[in-house]
């Protein structure tokens, strides 16, 4: 079975998600799918993130900062699987898991990692997903097969943010290959829309595409939305492209700052060595006569 992920609200904080962890995800897996088709479903979700520059991180006891890679073995993800829905509260018939996307190279407790992430649900061809909200779930997705069976849940989205549609037809036939599988082909993908969009283009929304922030000019909704990246991303993203600059601005000034240090260190060295030298020529041994 191949499955698609589908974008179905955004992570908010607790009094919007319907309580428990500002940002986090919960997602639910049915246990009538092979765990092979559940740990599929996982590598759709990951494969999606890491599309847009983002990374699953387990926040439960015992797997607390573990990541998903795709790339890993079937025995090693479905253990981590196991694990995680082991440390999660259980529920009848689901495998449900707690997990934050923070960008690569950052953790979940890292400022602007995780707020107002995508969330997505991984969907089957042929079938369908039905949102809604309420409740302690904030605002979810439910995933059904072609027959109307539910598989997956996704859930704890902010409910100030819903998607447009309330039930989406998932196409049929072969899912397209993700951003990230068309640029390992050599194709454009979205780290080339990610590095061109960062430096020509910056958000005009932090919360909910409704604030803009000084001097940021505006952007259309469908120039996101088309390339599968939102406003809020793609900001936080030229935080970090910034906070890294002034990393490597702060790296340069110390090193030329050691450097002019270590220079001075040597014309003192010099200027020691000069006055030694000059003390040596005026001394005179004991009885020569002035």
């Amino acid at each position: 079975m191949t499955y698609t992920a589908v974008r179905s609200g955004f992570t908010g904080p607790s009094a919007h998600i319907g309580g428990s962890s500002d940002y986090h995800i919960d997602l639910k897996l049915n246990e009538s799918l092979p765990i092979a088709q559940r740990v599929n479903a996982l590598d759709a979700l990951a494969r999606q993130y890491k599309s847009i520059g983002r990374e699953i991180e387990f926040s439960n006891q015992n797997v607390a900062g573990a990541r998903w890679n795709p790339e890993a073995g079937l025995a090693d993800k479905v253990d981590l699987l196991n694990r995680a829905a082991g440390a999660h509260a259980p529920r009848p018939g689901w495998q449900s898991v707690d997990f934050y996307v923070p960008f690569a190279g950052k953790s979940r407790f890292d400022p602007g990692a995780v707020e107002g992430a995508s969330i997505y649900v991984p969907a089957v061809a042929g079938g369908k997903v039905r949102r809604g909200s309420g409740g302690d779930y904030g605002y979810f997705s439910e995933a059904l097969s072609p027959s109307g069976e539910v598989l997956f849940r996704v859930g704890h989205g902010d409910v100030r943010r819903p998607e447009d549609s309330t039930e989406v037809a998932v196409a049929g036939g072969a899912v397209p290959p993700s951003k990230e599988e068309g640029a390992e082909s050599g194709a454009p993908g979205s780290k080339d829309f990610l590095e061109a969009a960062i430096g020509t283009i910056l958000a005009d929304a932090v919360a909910g595409g409704k604030l803009k922030p000084p001097g940021m000019p505006e952007v259309k909704k469908k120039d996101i939305d088309e390339n599968g990246i939102t406003r809020d991303e793609l900001y936080k993203l030229q935080q970090i492209k910034n906070l890294q600059t002034r990393e490597q601005e702060r790296e340069r000034i110390e090193r030329q700052g050691l450097n002019q240090f270590l220079s001075a260190v040597d014309a003192a060295k010099t200027q020691m060595a000069k006055a030694s030298a000059l003390a040596q020529q005026s001394f005179r041994a004991p009885g020569t006569t002035v």
